[in-house]
């Protein structure tokens, strides 16, 4: 049986309304929110690959820029259809 190719998708935006920008708030030691979850994903030996989902707003910016410095594979779409964006991530980065 082959392995299979796993990939954790974690969906980011910054115009969260119950709390915008919280995901690159300082959660522990200096580190963004987003950045704490992605070195947390990196340490698990399932996963093969980390994409994070984020929307084409411009105020979405910042979370590629973390992304790029990060070395992190990024996918930007709508921010109204959540499920088509993380499908869409995993179609870009996967072949289904």
């Amino acid at each position: 049986m082959s392995k299979k190719f796993i990939v954790a998708t974690i969906e980011a935006r910054m115009t969260s309304s119950r709390l915008p920008g919280k995901v690159l708030m300082e959660a522990i030691r200096g580190k963004s929110m987003l950045e704490f979850m992605i070195n947390r994903v990196r340490r698990s030996k399932l996963v093969d690959k980390i994409v994070v989902a984020t929307t084409i707003n411009e105020t979405d910016q910042p979370i590629i820029d973390l992304c790029d410095r990060l070395s992190v594979d990024y996918y930007r779409g709508s921010e109204d259809d959540v499920l088509l964006r993380v499908l869409n991530a995993h179609k870009n980065f996967i072949q289904i």
